[in-house]
């Protein structure tokens, strides 16, 4: 994995840095030159930190005689250096970059040699030392980056490349020889055991491991007593950096983090031993708790119990799993949900069955939670179903569900029933067996009399939501270029004539106006002008929160508050998106053919890789209708889109009919639309003439058309970014100097794009205040 990231990471660098200089000249005109009362410093921290640090984890492992350290320590080194003399072999002494590029005084070659050994070195010794001395390393391997770019050693990127470049060499190095951090041998466990007296033999480590903590299995020995069974986990070094990271990422991925993060390792097992030992007080069967505490020259973190008699759930047969013990398993999850317990981490190896007895054990108490929410103990329940799922099968899992979970509990726990919201050992389990969480929701819910509960959302992150952020890191990495050349056309903007760029302002905002005129044509009643209008500015702040759907809801949502039924105020908004469509097309066909003769689409501005992203963008426009038009052209495929497609057709035909029957609303809906269309373009026809210049209004509507066409298929909101690449790409192929096209774009923008969101929020808590959304 670290490998991957790593290369990925270094193909980004090389690409930016063949293409686009840009980012690099921006940092380095803020950070370069340092003032000249800490030049010492800088040079002091790069030189000191970067070789002093190196030679100080050298000398360490070769007085230690720690060869194991050392290999691996010069085995980067040199990996690392040899990648490095491949690159500038390859790259040359400018790294990569076009001939004519000099930034400052800054050393242009690429990787830079000197940080990507540190990085190896500093990486290389890093598992080996104890946490304190970590994180001094940790911080100056930052501070060392920092001094490199801000003396001039090495460009932003280059520095953060040569970094990757260290760190991937030492993965390499991990992959072949093996981590320091990984599972502890028997032999060691066996040691840790007698350092709390307790004597063993036969420690062997589990089948199935959880990332953060290593799971051992041993034959207790006790003198004359019949010898039993132990079950150890060992939470090492990397503990705590697994679970912070196992923390962070569901924070960010899911609504629910998971349980109380803990900061020791010594703190992780007195928590699981003393839930463990609640649990039992509440009357739940759980391991006899051993020993609690560290042990060792690491001081590893042990729990040790005393397991009973019996096998994991998943290593059982399903027909020596008797029905009673299926019962068994809920009465004992039952008694751990009226303590407020919540197991946490329930699957097939943390439920031992004992199928003479007819007995169960809850075990593996690591996630567990007190005072636990609704949720997290519906949750238990969750996966008590699904490991029960797959160790017996959907019917009887779902059967025994339903003879001891009420209605109501059963309602939650199928809520929960899916794959996220479960322990990742069970999802292990469930591969390759897609089908089998649906089948048991259906076969629980049929057994239990209850309707089908609508799943609940556990991702704090969907899809779209990802699109939308990774599409926002396109437009803006786009819009940075843009105000890049805003900042070195910036004289060209401080001599605009003022009055244009005042009629511009006052034209954009007139734009929402006729939005709002559209908005009353579209229903065959009356609405308010002011509040429509109102409508229309909050959602340019709705729409850059959530595109296109959250402006869609925000006005079919004022329709019903305005007294309008759902099918009216859903196909209102509908016909305001046709007419609108509508609108911008017949503008762009009437005015292609005066426009086409203006526009030289062999033009190529120096806008660098915002160009090729609009062109790419453009052909992907292109290819998409190809499909799409291809598709059509499959009678079964026509078939299906006119099914999906008849009824909606339908609604939005019967309210456009009555809407037609007044030529009063017909004149709204359509010279809103159109107005409205026209207001943008003449809000950047007046921007250029701010700078000079003009072009007939024809060749702006083509402009702005295929300018929108392309921010529409880019994800991010309003096509931010895009939209301005395209506009000014258009602008240059019609005659317009970059650098007026890049501040007459940027003055209609801001007034259009950039603020409207706003006063848009502002305007948007208003309206709900008075309970008109």
């Amino acid at each position: 994995m670290r490998l991957a990231a790593a290369v990925l990471i270094l193909m980004c660098c090389l690409l930016v840095i063949r293409y686009d200089s840009r980012v690099d000249r921006a940092v380095a005109q803020v950070i370069h030159p340092p003032p000249w009362s800490i030049t010492w410093l800088v040079t002091v921290v790069y030189q000191a930190g970067s070789i002093g640090v190196a030679v100080v984890l050298v000398a360490a492992a070769l007085l230690a005689r720690r060869w194991d350290v050392a290999r691996d320590i010069g085995l980067s080194a040199a990996g690392t250096a040899a990648v490095c003399a491949i690159l500038i072999a390859f790259l040359g002494s400018r790294g990569g970059r076009p001939d004519g590029i000099v930034i400052d005084d800054y050393v242009m070659s690429f990787p830079v040699l000197q940080v990507a050994l540190f990085m190896a070195v500093a990486t290389a010794g890093l598992p080996y030392l104890a946490r304190g001395v970590q994180r001094i390393v940790e911080i100056f391997i930052a501070l060392v980056a920092l001094a490199c770019a801000v003396a001039g050693q090495g460009l932003p990127l280059n520095v953060l490349g040569s970094l990757v470049i260290g760190w991937g060499v030492t993965a390499v190095i991990r992959l072949v020889f093996g981590s320091p951090l990984g599972l502890p041998s028997a032999g060691d466990v066996r040691l840790l055991l007698e350092e709390f007296g307790i004597r063993s033999s036969d420690v062997y480590p589990a089948a199935r491991q959880i990332w953060g903590v290593a799971k051992f299995e041993a034959t207790e020995i006790r003198g004359t007593d019949a010898p039993g069974r132990l079950g150890i986990a060992v939470y090492g070094r990397d503990a705590a950096d697994a679970r912070l990271l196992t923390k962070a990422g569901r924070f960010l991925l899911y609504r629910d983090s998971g349980p109380s993060l803990t900061i020791t390792r010594l703190q992780q097992v007195e928590h699981e031993a003393y839930v463990t030992m609640r649990a039992g007080l509440a009357d739940v069967a759980v391991p006899q708790i051993a020993e609690a505490g560290t042990a060792g020259p690491s001081r590893d973190a042990l729990l040790v119990y005393r397991m009973p008699a019996g096998t994991a759930l998943s290593d059982t047969d399903a027909d020596q799993i008797s029905d009673g013990a299926l019962d068994e398993l809920y009465r004992q999850l039952l008694t751990l949900r009226r303590a407020r317990i919540a197991h946490g981490a329930i699957s097939g190896d943390a439920v031992l069955v004992d199928p003479a007895a007819g007995t169960v054990v809850l075990a593996d108490f690591r996630n567990a939670s007190e005072r636990a929410s609704p949720d997290l103990l519906d949750r238990d329940l969750a996966g008590a179903i699904a490991a029960t799922a797959v160790a017996v099968g959907a019917e009887r899992a779902a059967a025994s569900a339903a003879r001891c979970l009420e209605p109501e509990m059963m309602q939650g726990a199928l809520r929960h029933l899916q794959k996220p919201a479960l322990d990742p050992l069970v999802g292990r389990s469930l591969r390759g067996q897609r089908s089998l969480l649906p089948d048991v929701r259906q076969r629980a819910a049929a057994a239990a009399s209850i309707e089908l509960p609508q799943l609940a959302e556990p991702r704090r992150v969907s899809w779209p939501t990802l699109i939308m952020i990774v599409g926002s890191l396109i437009g803006g990495w786009a819009l940075i270029g843009v105000l890049i050349n805003v900042a070195g056309s910036f004289d060209t903007v401080i001599g605009a004539d003022w009055l244009w760029v005042i009629m511009a302002f006052v034209l954009a905002q007139l734009a929402y106006v006729a939005s709002a005129v559209e908005s009353l044509g579209s229903v065959a009643g009356p609405l308010p002008l002011g509040r429509t209008v109102a409508v229309e500015v909050a959602k340019a702040f709705s729409g850059l929160a959530g595109g296109a759907a959250a402006i869609f809801a925000t006005r079919v949502r004022y329709y019903q508050k305005q007294g309008y039924d759902t099918p009216v105020a859903l196909s209102s908004g509908a016909i305001m998106t046709t007419v609108s469509w509508i609108s911008t097309t017949v503008l762009f066909v009437v005015s292609l053919p005066f426009a086409w003769g203006s526009l030289d689409l062999e033009a190529t501005p120096q806008l660098g890789g915002d160009s090729k992203l609009v062109w790419i963008i453009l052909a992907l426009v292109v290819l998409v209708g190809l499909v799409i038009g291809l598709a059509l052209a499959v009678p079964r495929l026509r078939r299906l889109a006119a099914e999906k497609m008849r009824p909606k057709v339908r609604d939005i035909w019967g309210n456009l009919k009555v809407v037609a029957r007044s030529p009063g609303k017909l004149a709204q809906l359509l010279g809103g639309a159109f107005g409205r269309d026209l207001l943008v373009a003449m809000a950047l026809s007046v921007s250029l003439r701010a700078f000079g210049d003009h072009l007939r209004l024809p060749i702006l509507i083509v402009v702005i058309t295929l300018a929108a066409l392309i921010g529409g298929i880019a994800p991010s909101p309003g096509g931010l970014g895009v939209v301005e690449a395209g506009m000014i790409l258009g602008l240059t192929a019609a005659g317009v100097a970059e650098a007026d096209a890049t501040a007459a774009v940027f003055i209609q923008r801001l007034f259009s794009s950039y603020l409207p969101p706003i006063w848009g929020w502002i305007t948007l808590v208003w309206l709900r205040r008075r309970e008109y959304l």
